[in-house]
């Protein structure tokens, strides 16, 4: 029935059915019929199926498509709460049996009847720590097998919480289907609270990253929780956003609590309103019914979608990378996904000492600074000499995971490293790197968790022969690594990011100078051979050997040409990370000579820059003074999103201007050349936001001193936009 499935799904809308629980209490069962587990639904399977029975048909009269097994909790670790973990199979076999049977009185060769094998998120959230992940494998591997041995058509892994429980549900049923030599399609089914996010705070972006990464996930949608109004909006983003078939199943409204007793207030016309918009206007595959729903809910929505066809969905999904928390594009408008490099014992002296004396703290605390300046992304690489780095990457992942806003780069060459971190980071990750240094059985090594783990990958040209350092070189080993990771193992070319290396254009020997050239047309190539795949840079290695403020021009003004000609991301200090306008002019232009390796006879880029910045007293010479004027030093402060000691400008102004003259022809005015510059690529996002930042600050600042309007001068004011925009 599996093609039988799927076939269908793509001729015409399919209806769930919906609440179990709902269904039950409403059978006024005696607390025996329960073999005295009181709330354990599940052993009903056992030893009242004639009710189970009863229950699916009542649906199954009304035209439901798709019933649910009565195994919502039918997982060991529920279970054991009832003393029942040792039935696990046989009531899980057991409720896909009765659903089975009563599919079968059912069905008919134009209306075929469909078991879904429930599989619920059980009561402790991986992300908090509160099982592991491999228990939780283990946990759905024996429900998968006893709903296989009972003949469900679809797998449905539903109410789910937390990201990371679902990607263990799916490591499970792919350890299943292995051991049957069959499969059936897959669901996930995410809950967002009305909170706006999933219980462990992820929002729909973040799941959506998340499960993307499974190909074999088919179905994606929401369930429970709230009621569709409460859903309106997390539908319609899965709508433009999600390419898979979208199921949505809200509650009959959110519950009230009337005479003790828990009240789903929608009506079975409402619900079957709110689905029928969804499927004509968001393009929904499946509909159906959570808490609350009954036969009689259900029996308006088959009325309502009855006839309607599968709206075509022009949606796609942007290759992203998540956190727990939220989604990052790896492509970035008019800037690169910059990846926070100083949490990597290799090359941050700080985070290596920290590391030495267990200052987990402190470790955590540097990840999450560089979230606040501006990192989409933060590597994270604790491989230290002497130490055990599977042990170390564990702690310091279990704390970024949940205490990080940003996604994870797992920065490791051991598989087992890689293997543990993944399982403890929910969202999306990418894993650094890959490479052919050893051969293909590593990278293999590496490519199979990717894939298994829903990770994206760092490629590395190196191969036998050692780091590729000429652009044809670079191009080669990148097409070798592409087929490899594409035919091979899977990923998509969205999920690769080609690291072409580039190396330092600062020993002063004569081979090395081309160098840095030779990285950008090794960009600008891979680009247009393999478009949908990523290029990234550890951009400060062009720079090694030199002192910092040398370090910072030269890292700043080559990441502004390698954006030109194609970088997508790049590993960098992002503090450390000049915008091309704030460099002087002469120093850019004599970056530019040394990276384009322009040397005249008479001339070296590469000493002439070292020279400008040759002692402290030059140094502090080259920066500029602020401008005398508290007018210029506002709009300054404003582009460069320098807000320390703004109070003390803006009380000096205020001596001259009113409040609002000051926002007017001082600060928006700055606000415009930062638009200017954003536009004209010399300004990347973070330093835009952080101009943002000084503009509201400014602002709150002044506002206490504005002259209040009276109420009988107040209008209205009307914001609004298409629908779908991302703003």
């Amino acid at each position: 029935m599996t093609r039988d499935f799927l076939d269908t799904l793509d001729r015409r809308i399919l209806v769930f059915d919906g609440a179990m629980g709902t269904s039950v209490h409403a059978c006024h069962l005696d607390l025996s019929d329960f073999r005295g587990l009181e709330n354990c639904t599940e052993i009903l399977c056992e030893t009242r199926p004639d009710v189970v029975r009863a229950i699916h048909g009542r649906f199954l009269e009304v035209g439901c498509d798709i019933i649910e097994t009565n195994s919502f909790g039918s997982n060991a670790i529920v279970l054991a709460e009832f003393g029942l973990e040792k039935e696990v199979r046989a009531l899980n076999r057991k409720a896909a049996e009765i659903a089975r049977d009563a599919c079968g009185q059912y069905a008919s060769s134009d209306k075929p009847r469909f078991v879904a094998g429930s599989v619920g998120p059980g009561t402790r959230l991986v992300s908090l720590r509160q099982t592991t992940f491999d228990a939780l494998v283990d946990n759905y591997t024996e429900q998968i097998r006893g709903l296989m041995d009972g003949g469900i058509d679809v797998l449905l892994f539903e109410t789910c919480q937390d990201i990371l429980q679902a990607k263990a549900g799916i490591h499970a049923a792919e350890r299943v289907f292995a051991e049957y030599g069959r499969r059936v399609p897959i669901m996930v089914q995410v809950t967002v609270e009305t909170t706006g996010t999933m219980l462990v705070g992820s929002d729909m972006a973040a799941a959506l990253t998340a499960l993307d990464a499974y190909p074999q996930v088919q179905v994606i949608g929401l369930n429970c929780a709230t009621g569709p109004q409460e859903m309106s909006e997390h539908v319609r983003f899965l709508g433009r956003a999600c390419d898979r078939y979208l199921s949505i199943q809200p509650n009959a409204g959110l519950p009230q609590l009337v005479e003790g007793r828990p009240h789903y207030p929608l009506t079975p016309d409402e619900l079957a309103r709110w689905l029928r918009d969804f499927v004509r206007e968001d393009g929904v595959n499946i509909v159906g019914g959570c808490c609350g729903t009954t036969p009689e809910h259900l029996a308006a929505v088959v009325e309502a979608v009855e006839g309607l066809k599968p709206r075509p969905r022009a949606a796609s999904t942007p290759a992203s990378v998540s956190s727990l928390f939220q989604s990052v594009p790896i492509r970035q408008d008019n800037s690169v996904l910059l990846v926070g490099e100083r949490t990597n014992a290799n090359g941050s002296k700080k985070f290596r000492e920290m590391l030495a004396a267990d200052d987990l703290d402190g470790m955590v605390e540097l990840a999450k600074d560089q979230a606040r300046h501006g990192s989409h992304l933060i590597d994270l690489c604790v491989a230290y000499v002497g130490r055990d780095e599977r042990a170390d990457m564990e702690r310091f992942v279990t704390r970024c995971a949940t205490e990080v806003p940003v996604p994870l780069m797992i920065d490791s060459t051991e598989p087992p490293v890689i293997e543990a971190a993944l399982k403890l980071a929910g969202g999306k990750c990418i894993v650094n790197s890959i490479n052919l240094e050893d051969g293909e059985q590593r990278c293999g090594e590496i490519l199979d968790l990717c894939r298994t783990y829903g990770a994206a990958v760092v490629a590395l040209t190196i191969d036998e022969e050692g780091m590729a350092k000429t652009s044809e070189r670079k191009v080669q080993v990148a097409r070798r690594l592409y087929e490899i990771a594409t035919k091979r193992y899977g990923l998509r070319p969205g999920d690769i990011l080609f690291d072409p290396l580039t190396f330092t254009i600062c020993t002063g020997n004569v081979e090395d100078r081309a160098l840095g050239l030779e990285t950008l047309q090794a960009i600008r190539r891979i680009k247009q051979e393999m478009p949908e795949s990523h290029i990234l840079l550890g951009v400060s290695n062009i720079s090694f050997g030199v002192k910092a403020p040398v370090r910072h021009v030269l890292n700043s003004v080559f990441l502004h040409y390698a954006f030109e000609v194609g970088l997508d991301a790049a590993i960098v200090h992002v503090a450390g990370i000049e915008p091309l306008y704030k460099i002087d002019e002469h120093l850019r232009e004599v970056a530019r000579k040394l990276i384009f390796n322009e040397r005249a006879d008479t001339q070296d880029p590469l000493i002439e820059l070292i020279n400008a910045f040759g002692d402290e007293t030059q140094e502090k010479a080259r920066k500029e003074a602020p401008p005398a004027s508290v007018e210029e030093r506002l709009k300054k402060r404003i582009i460069d999103g320098n807000r320390s000691g703004v109070e003390a400008d803006l009380d000096t102004a205020l001596a001259h201007h009113a409040p609002l003259e000051i926002i007017n022809t001082i600060l928006l005015p700055g606000m415009k050349v930062v638009g200017d510059l954003f536009g004209s690529g010399q300004m990347q996002l973070p330093f835009v936001l952080q101009s943002a930042e000084t503009m509201k600050t400014t602002v709150a600042y002044l506002e206490p001193h504005m002259d209040r309007a009276s109420d009988s001068d107040k209008g209205s004011i009307v914001l609004a936009t298409v629908r779908g925009d991302v703003h």
